[in-house]
């Protein structure tokens, strides 16, 4: 299974990667911000994308959009990533074309329920 985390935040990023190397059959790919994640986006195959809502330039809401528009990765499943839980910001984000919406600090037993559902057969 092929992920990005598209997170500005190192330490954030740091974490998830360790986690994620504990998880058998996961190569992880990083980007620092939307637009490296868009780049390699469409560099690279990947089954989902772990995206970052608050980036530094093109914010994580403005590269779901730009993954939806391009046909060779608008079927990529993106799952927002974000500490902003108010229900108002989670339902507006999903209501944008987010497939799942998990909140930091991270519930790792929920995290690895979405890497699950995403994971191809």
């Amino acid at each position: 299974m092929n992920i990005l985390y598209v997170e500005d935040n190192a330490a954030n990023a740091r974490l998830v990667a360790r986690y994620l190397a504990l998880t058998p059959g996961v190569s992880l790919f990083e980007a620092a911000s939307a637009e490296q994640g868009l780049a390699l986006a469409q560099a690279q195959p990947l089954d989902l994308i772990l995206m970052d809502i608050n980036l530094p330039g093109m914010s994580g809401l403005d590269a779901l959009v730009s993954l939806r528009r391009d046909p060779a990765l608008s079927a990529i499943a993106v799952v927002a990533v974000s500490a902003d839980a108010l229900p108002d910001k989670v339902q507006a984000a999903m209501a944008l074309g987010f497939d799942d919406y998990l909140t930091k600090p991270l519930d790792f037993a929920h995290f690895d329920a979405v890497i699950a559902r995403y994971r191809p057969l």
